[in-house]
């Protein structure tokens, strides 16, 4: 095999971890229509194809709702021009986030990730191929407005998404996640499908911004368990993977 293909598939293999949070699905794929680099590095593109966070029993799914996409330079995340690489659309909270009989219009609240921090913040770690970054959720609804996020910038939801197995704090146990099927495409896009992410290890911080001078935080708090700790969240993200070498 060719160096260059063999670090496509290097790469694919990093890069895998990083399907925990990012994009429109509803994009084309592989989609390195705007990777930020025409030679020294890799394209990359993670789609989500399915997946959920689960907060103390608490499931928001994911679905087609996440994207990374930009290019790795020397083990560091680039992002493409204007944007922080990660991109994500707005899923339905089953339920609502209320829990009270409200109309319909009323009781809809979405949920969208948000990378907590610049681009840099998205690390690789080849050795034990896994992406560290933090998010926070944005939730939106036409009573507790549009300003009403569990996490921040200054205390983030800290992702750790393997492929491997997790050693989680108790009472959470080891989940596996597992790499997909990797597949070529001359002269230099490799693509993996069917990965499976996972991480049962983070804590998540109370909501802010809820309702007028955040009147409905306590309630948020109260229906989701936050502030919840390590060992009581987890999080699956099935997804696939596409890299082109550019050297």
């Amino acid at each position: 095999m060719k160096v260059s293909h063999m670090l496509a598939l290097g790469a694919a293999t990093i890069v895998a971890a990083v399907c925990a949070m990012g994009g429109f699905a509803l994009a084309a794929f592989p989609n390195f229509s705007d990777c930020p680099i025409s030679s020294g590095g890799i394209c990359v593109d993670v789609q989500s194809q399915s997946g959920e966070i689960n907060i103390k029993g608490f499931r928001v799914p994911l679905d087609h709702s996440l994207e990374i996409r930009g290019a790795l330079v020397e083990g560091r995340f680039v992002p493409p021009t204007g944007t922080n690489g990660f991109f994500a659309q707005p899923v339905n909270v089953p339920g609502g986030v209320l829990g009270i009989e409200l109309p319909i219009s009323l009781n809809l609240v979405t949920a969208t990730a948000e990378l907590a921090g610049p681009a840099s913040s998205i690390q690789l770690e080849p050795g034990q191929l896994n992406i560290s970054m933090p998010i926070k959720l944005h939730l939106s609804n036409p009573l507790i407005g549009s300003s009403c996020y569990i996490g921040s910038n200054s205390s983030p939801v800290r992702m750790n998404l393997i492929t491997g197995t997790t050693s989680p704090p108790p009472p959470n146990r080891p989940i596996s996640g597992h790499l997909g099927e990797f597949s070529f495409v001359p002269p230099n896009i490799g693509v993996i499908r069917g990965n499976l992410d996972v991480d049962n290890s983070f804590s998540i911080p109370s909501a802010s911004g809820c309702g007028l001078l955040g009147i409905l935080n306590p309630l948020i708090n109260l229906k989701l368990g936050l502030p919840s700790s390590a060992g009581h969240n987890a999080t699956s993200i099935a997804n696939d993977l596409a890299i082109e070498t550019r050297f």
